[in-house]
C-alpha cells in the first residue's frame, strides 16, 4: 500500500472515531482506559480526565503511552484501526484556555449539549477537578490489510506520523 493511502486512512481512522484506548504502565502495572479525545489544536490529540484518576497519576510518573483507536462496532472487511506511541503531558495553565474552548467546540456539536459538559477553563488547572492532558504521536501504526489479505496474520505498518498530522491541517483540523 502507498504512503499516500496509508495517511488517508490513518486520517480517516482519526476523523471518524472520539475514542482512543490509552495504556499506562507504572511501578511494573499495566492499565489500560477508554477516553474521549479530539484533534487539536495543532499536531496533538488532547482529552481532559481528574489528575487522581490511575492513568493521569501513571502519566505522571511515565509519560510514555500506547493508545488504539478503532471503530468497536466495525464487522468484516469493514475493521480498521491504529495504535500509536505517543508523549502524554498535562497542560500548562496558559494552554488551557485555548484549548479547553477548541475542545468543547469540536467535541460537542449541538450547542445545548455543549453547555451541559462544559466547564470553564479554571476547572483545568490550580485547584480545578480536572486536567487537560495533550498527546503528542511519536509513532503509528496501522493494521497491514495486505499483507492479512495474502497471510491471514494479524500485522502492523508503520505510518509516517508528520505526514498524517500534516494532511489533518491541510483540512484545516
Amino acid at each position: 500500500m502507498t504512503e499516500e493511502k496509508l495517511v488517508k486512512r490513518a486520517v480517516r481512522i482519526l476523523l471518524e472515531n472520539r475514542y482512543l484506548t490509552m495504556a499506562t504502565c507504572s511501578e511494573g502495572a499495566a492499565w489500560a482506559t477508554p477516553l474521549n479525545y479530539v484533534l487539536g489544536p495543532g499536531p496533538y490529540l488532547h482529552f481532559y480526565s481528574t489528575p487522581t484518576a490511575r492513568h493521569s497519576r501513571d502519566v505522571e510518573q511515565t509519560p510514555r503511552v500506547a493508545c488504539a483507536v478503532f471503530d468497536s462496532t466495525a464487522q468484516g472487511d469493514d475493521v480498521d484501526g491504529m495504535q500509536f506511541i505517543a508523549t502524554c503531558t498535562v497542560l500548562a495553565p496558559s494552554e488551557v484556555a485555548t484549548v479547553s474552548e477548541f475542545y468543547f467546540e469540536n467535541n460537542f456539536q449541538d450547542p445545548e449539549v455543549r453547555d451541559w459538559w462544559y466547564r470553564p477553563p479554571s476547572a483545568f488547572f490550580g485547584d480545578g477537578a480536572w486536567r487537560f492532558y495533550r498527546l503528542e504521536v511519536d509513532e503509528m501504526y496501522l493494521i497491514d490489510l495486505e499483507s492479512f489479505e495474502d497471510t491471514k496474520v494479524d500485522g502492523r505498518i508503520r505510518v509516517d506520523v508528520p505526514t498524517v498530522f500534516s494532511a489533518l491541517k491541510d483540512l484545516q483540523i
